[in-house]
């Protein structure tokens, strides 16, 4: 014979402990839900809001760069290497056409100034999302932007003495690897936000 009241025992656990282990599958099921979703808006800010617009600056200085360079080898081909007749009038429409085409690249460096400024904001403003490993590398552009604003005139003269100069060392505008270091970030991140969103 079945006491009723085991019986009633018996179905409340049965009842309680399958209501608990169902709690706790949704309760682990939403916590992965809510770290994936918290891991996906990390990744959308760090590329929205740093990564992304670094991304967009450095490709738009190496364009600069590359510019820059294409000029310089022009000028070196039609005003250096060209054989140029000696005559006075030749030669004073030769130093106007050169200075504009020196000024024309200067330009495209002063782009990559304008750029770097611009770079530094988005680092300040958003340092919260720089990926540890980036920065030591992220530290030595700032390192180069101050020096950089600091060392050098409006005119593009240095003011820091040659010795000191040689002795601390060169500045760089854009250095390549902080360029690597930022177009590869930016695709590593782009990628694994893309699979978290298809998973």
């Amino acid at each position: 014979m079945s006491d009723p009241y085991f019986i009633t025992v018996s179905l409340v656990v049965s009842f309680l402990g399958g209501g608990i282990v169902s709690a706790a599958i949704n309760w682990v099921r939403t916590e992965r839900a809510d770290k994936k979703e918290r891991k996906i808006k990390f990744l959308d800010d760090q590329l929205r809001k740093l990564y992304g617009p670094l991304y967009y600056f450095v490709s738009q200085s190496e364009k600069c760069f590359e510019l820059n360079d294409r000029f310089h080898k022009a000028y070196n081909e039609e005003f250096i290497q060209e054989k140029w007749s000696k005559d006075t009038l030749t030669q004073e429409r030769l130093r106007v056409r050169a200075g504009q085409t020196l000024e024309l690249a200067n330009q495209y460096i002063a782009e990559v100034k304008s750029n770097n400024h611009k770079i530094k904001e988005i680092l300040d403003n958003n340092y919260s999302f720089i990926d540890p490993d980036d920065v030591d590398v992220f530290m030595l552009f700032n390192e180069h932007y101050l020096r950089f604003n600091k060392e050098i005139e409006e005119s593009g003269k240095l003011i820091t003495p040659d010795g000191i100069y040689e002795k601390i060392g060169d500045i760089s505008f854009l250095r390549p690897d902080f360029i690597d270091r930022v177009k590869l970030k930016f695709q590593k991140k782009k990628t694994k936000l893309e699979d978290l969103l298809n998973k």
